[in-house]
């Protein structure tokens, strides 16, 4: 799977398909990218590539400079660059989930945008380099044949020079999609979903292997990240999400969609935080607002709510337990945990009720797995 392989076999951006570039094979690209930015090593290679087989060929007469071996030279020439490109797979057979990751990552339409220019860049190349080896295999004389093969070598490092953003940007692409977090796509994910601020990120530093960043700001989490559990031998992911605020689609940014396509697209059981202590940000009208509308479009998922820092909050007589929202504000959704990090009231709870709904989650892809061979 392409995201197992971002880390475990590493693919330089997204390589999910199995048959396409391991792990060792990235370091080799972008070390040979960074090598290949380099206009002595790039000289190196073209004068090898436009002449023939075997150095001292170079030195005979038009005979020796054979058209054929020419050919073969600028074939070669084309080779790295294609490499590069290719080994970036196309985003219409990847898994919708990276999809969607790969455009709120880097942008939409970035990615193609930049392998199309690396491919631009190696066809001039290439054009450039038939061009001087046929002229070589025309030249009358060893010198001529050397200037001419000096002005092939002067014009391609001028369209390297002009192009080499294209490699540059390349490159920064590789190692963007290198960070990304390891997903396995058909593991049992716990999915850590609430406003900016409400305690996320410290319930999945106790719940699994992740450490995120911990800060009492609001999009402290910039990224989807991941933590582990192993129950009865089994491994578990655990992923923090950035904080959803209420307002439309249309109107998040990047970030919010970035939850928005695990809970789409990953085969999550989701922990919903609530934090009605007032100090998130976010008041608590808005997160039940959001909360209703999320609860709603993800139904079919499994479900927990937590209430997190209880010890801040302050017991207040409920003017009127009938309507939703004050009882929301009171208690927090029906059947929610109330837990403190601070504490640790509710936490021995929260994780019991975390493993049993784990197992429940890898119950149910098993189940979905069977129906659909069946």
């Amino acid at each position: 799977m392409l995201v197992m392989l971002w880390k475990n076999h590493l693919p330089l951006d997204l390589i999910l398909l199995s048959k396409l570039a391991p792990r060792e094979n990235l370091h080799k690209i972008i070390k040979a990218l960074e090598h290949f930015r380099s206009y002595q090593s790039l000289c190196l290679q073209l004068i090898f590539l436009l002449q023939p087989r075997e150095k001292q060929e170079m030195y005979l007469l038009p005979e020796g400079l054979q058209t054929l071996q020419n050919e073969r030279g600028t074939k070669e020439l084309a080779v790295p660059l294609r490499q590069y490109t290719e080994n970036f797979p196309n985003k219409q057979y990847l898994h919708p989930y990276e999809r969607s990751l790969i455009e709120l990552t880097l942008g939409d339409g970035n990615y193609e945008e930049v392998l199309g220019r690396v491919d631009s860049l190696r066809k001039k190349i290439v054009s450039i380099g038939k061009q001087q080896a046929s002229l070589c295999a025309q030249s009358m004389s060893k010198r001529e044949a050397e200037e001419r093969l000096n002005e092939g070598l002067k014009k391609i490092e001028e369209v390297f020079h002009i192009g080499s953003i294209a490699v540059e940007d390349l490159l920064h692409v590789a190692k963007t999609l290198r960070a990304m977090p390891v997903v396995d796509l058909e593991k049992p994910t716990l999915c850590l979903v609430g406003a900016p601020n409400v305690g996320k990120s410290s319930l999945v530093r106790i719940l699994s292997t992740g450490k995120p960043e911990v800060c009492n700001y609001p999009f402290t989490t910039r990224g989807i990240l991941m933590g582990h559990i192993v129950l009865n031998y089994e491994r578990f992911q655990v992923t923090d999400t950035p904080g959803l605020l209420m307002r439309h689609d249309e109107d998040r940014n990047n970030l919010e969609r970035l939850t928005l396509a695990v809970l789409s697209h990953l085969p999550t059981a989701v922990l919903y935080v609530h934090d009605l202590s007032g100090e998130c940000g976010t008041s608590p009208d808005d997160q039940f607002t959001t909360y209703k509308e999320m609860r709603e479009r993800f139904s079919n998922h499994l479900w927990l709510d937590v209430v997190s820092k209880c010890d801040l909050l302050q017991v207040s007589p409920a003017s009127n337990l009938e309507d939703d929202l004050e009882k929301y504000k009171s208690f927090g959704p029906e059947g929610a945990i109330r837990v403190s990090v601070k504490s640790e009231f509710g936490l021995p709870e929260l994780k019991e009720r975390v493993h049993d709904m784990l197992i429940s989650q890898m119950a149910k892809i098993r189940n979905e797995t069977n129906s659909k061979e069946s």
